[in-house]
């Protein structure tokens, strides 16, 4: 029987496609985020949060954290 995981996924990609922002360094030019810090972000290479990224993030796109960041299920094979 496979058992499921939690993982933390976020819409960035789709707020930033409707607030026209055409890049990550864009976006870090506009919100004062480093390049690196949102970059790892955007490609879901991250193992924390930090509580000014997300924050920033969501006075920026004028959002709700559960707009930005969510829960989803994810299967482990072999488990």
């Amino acid at each position: 029987m496979n058992q499921k995981q939690l993982v933390v996924r976020h819409r960035l990609k789709e707020l930033m496609v409707a607030h026209d922002i055409p890049s990550v360094q864009e976006l870090s030019r506009r919100t004062g985020i480093y390049y690196a810090t949102l970059l790892n972000f955007y490609h879901n290479k991250f193992n924390t949060f930090n509580n000014r990224t997300i924050a920033t993030l969501c006075e920026f796109f004028d959002c709700r954290i559960d707009e930005l960041i969510y829960l989803d299920e994810k299967e482990l094979c072999g488990a």
